[in-house]
């Protein structure tokens, strides 16, 4: 006679999450653009701008089909810094821009442009992204959340990469 075995819950479920850890691992779920090669240096000069909680710099002519890359200070004490592609997550062509409201009387650098505010919005949708908490939408039709880059910060200045 053949004797089962019964399989305990416990090694079924260990079993189970080993696979969904195994395929589940892959890709950025919120990851909506074609990888592009980012790198933009500053030197502490060049971010003076930035250490002020709530202030963005947008890079023009950067990113994903040079739509621009931003970067935002969420916090300079502990330094905390967001970068995000500047393409909308909504518009399927990629051709909607998260645009900055420039600081009035206040001469950006080229290609750069210097807000004080906190929120970027879509010039086609209209959909609006926190820049301080990870690239949220607060309003409009988009459903994800910026794309995000790396921030690295020390001293020596800010890198932002992928």
């Amino acid at each position: 006679m053949v004797s089962l075995r019964r399989i305990p819950i416990v090694e079924i479920t260990g079993t189970i999450l080993l696979i969904l850890t195994v395929f589940g691992c892959g890709k950025n779920q919120n990851a909506f653009l074609p990888a592009v090669q980012v790198n933009i240096s500053l030197t502490p000069y060049e971010y003076n701008f930035i250490e002020i909680s709530g202030n963005s710099i947008e890079f023009l002519n950067q990113g994903y089909n040079g739509n621009g890359v931003i970067l935002s200070c969420a916090d300079p004490s502990i330094p905390q810094f967001y970068a995000y592609d500047a393409t909308c997550p909504y518009e399927s062509d990629h051709s909607g821009v998260i645009v900055l409201t420039a600081v009035k009387n206040y001469t950006s650098p080229p290609y750069t442009i210097f807000s004080s505010g906190f929120v970027g919005t879509c010039n086609k949708c209209g959909s609006t992204f926190n820049l301080m908490n990870g690239g949220q939408v607060t309003s409009g039709p988009a459903t994800h959340f910026l794309e995000n880059y790396n921030v690295l910060s020390g001293s020596g200045g800010i890198t932002i990469t992928n």
